[in-house]
């Protein structure tokens, strides 16, 4: 059996709104998704809230994408996460900068860095922090 590690997010908000727009960003597939409901949840309030969600992508993988169980006290819940995205495919990382950074809080602008790559920051509207590296592309 293989193993695989995963990002799991917990997004503030509209989760099915982050969700898509994740699939966007990072050129992903249909996520799979599992409400609450359908695992048992009695509470008709939380029983179309994303128990999980699975979003396979050409960028990061396999990305988790969850709302917080209902009635988790929010002392105990974990914080929406972050991601670090890196590589040298520029045109790809570039698109999505620019899908992520729609509604976000950006820190650093995607631009050269000190060292001799394009960096970036920023906070999507989900409260989830992304950091973008793009590498020049390797030559042969």
């Amino acid at each position: 059996m293989a193993v695989e590690i995963s990002p799991y997010l917990y997004p503030r908000g509209d989760v099915r709104e982050a969700l898509e727009t994740y699939r966007r960003a990072l050129r992903g597939s249909e996520p799979e998704v599992t409400t609450y409901g359908q695992i048992g949840m009695p509470d008709p309030a939380s029983a179309d809230l994303v128990a999980n969600a699975m979003l396979r992508s050409e960028v990061v993988g396999v990305l988790m994408v969850s709302d917080y169980p209902p009635g988790m006290p929010e002392e105990q819940r974990p914080p929406a996460g972050g991601l670090a995205v890196w590589g040298d495919d520029g045109p790809m990382l570039e698109a999505a900068w620019e899908v992520l950074s729609e509604g976000a809080e950006v820190h650093q602008d995607l631009s050269p860095s000190p060292w001799g790559t394009r960096f970036g920051t920023l906070t999507d509207r989900w409260g989830v922090s992304w950091m973008f590296d793009v590498a020049a592309p390797a030559t042969a």
